[in-house]
């Protein structure tokens, strides 16, 4: 879990880098970003704040560690949920080519062998 922070409080983004020391990551190479406002970003948002946010303040170190794992099991899962479906629906396409060219296939060979036997 590589985390990225962006935080506008100064002892809040203190306190999350010395609670989250092993898990700090630049932006670019970060699973999530942590903010204590809405910002728009091309990541994942973790937002903490005081009403409506993924973590409440005040907040332990436990709690803190707690919902983050949970934010990163939902999001590795969600995507794991969309990279199955589409390998789903390419697999589906394969099969349809190969059905389409094998009939083709055996169609023409049909033809050949009729046409042998014919004469």
């Amino acid at each position: 879990m590589k985390i990225a922070l962006a935080c506008q409080s100064i002892l809040l983004e203190k306190s999350l880098e010395v609670f989250l020391k092993n898990h700090i990551a630049p932006y670019k190479q970060c699973d999530f970003v942590i903010s204590d406002r809405n910002i728009e970003i091309n990541k994942p948002l973790f937002n903490i704040g005081i009403e409506k946010a993924d973590l409440i303040m005040p907040f332990s170190r436990s709690t803190l560690m707690l919902k983050l794992e949970n934010f990163y099991d939902n999001l590795y899962k969600n995507t794991s949920t969309d990279k199955s479906q589409n390998n789903e629906i390419k697999n589906q396409e394969l099969e349809k080519k190969i059905t389409k060219l094998t009939d083709t296939f055996r169609d023409d060979l049909l033809n050949v062998i009729k046409e042998y036997y014919d004469n």
